[in-house]
């Protein structure tokens, strides 16, 4: 699915009304059974990835694993971005017993010198076949607003 991108001013309640809007780009619109969404916001420095799922759900959770990292490298590429630029990664599990693969996956895929804050949860998902998301914040070096 090509990525569908739209700018919409933002006005956060904190900057003083003088200060100028702050545009919100965002990336990689799709509706996922029935909740629209983007899977990418950008303001000024800031890249919010979120809902990454595997496309292929067939698959046990390393499968799952590439898959969804493979999706979170595409959207940093379109934010311009690399691992080195990641904050924070939030990853779900549906299980924390796919915690050992998971971490075979990431390890494989994270950059050891540049590893970003992770934090690793389980809970349920809202569909069986469903193993794993990821949140991702990263910073980009030049504002994109």
């Amino acid at each position: 699915m090509p990525a569908r991108t739209f700018l919409a001013p933002f006005k956060p309640n904190l900057k003083p009304a003088d200060e100028p809007l702050v545009m919100i780009k965002r990336s990689f619109v799709e509706t996922l059974d029935g909740a629209h969404r983007s899977l990418l916001c950008q303001s000024d420095h800031w890249v919010h990835i979120t809902g990454l799922q595997p496309r292929n759900l067939d698959g046990d959770i390393k499968e799952q694993a590439q898959d969804a990292l493979a999706r979170l490298d595409e959207v940093m590429a379109a934010a311009g971005i690399t691992q080195a630029k990641l904050f924070t990664v939030t990853i779900w599990l549906k299980d924390m017993r796919y915690f050992s693969g998971l971490n075979a996956v990431w390890n494989a895929w994270v950059d050891p010198a540049n590893p970003p804050a992770r934090t690793c949860v389980s809970g349920e998902l809202y569909r069986p076949d469903l193993l794993l998301e990821i949140v991702a914040v990263g910073f980009h070096s030049e504002s994109k607003s």
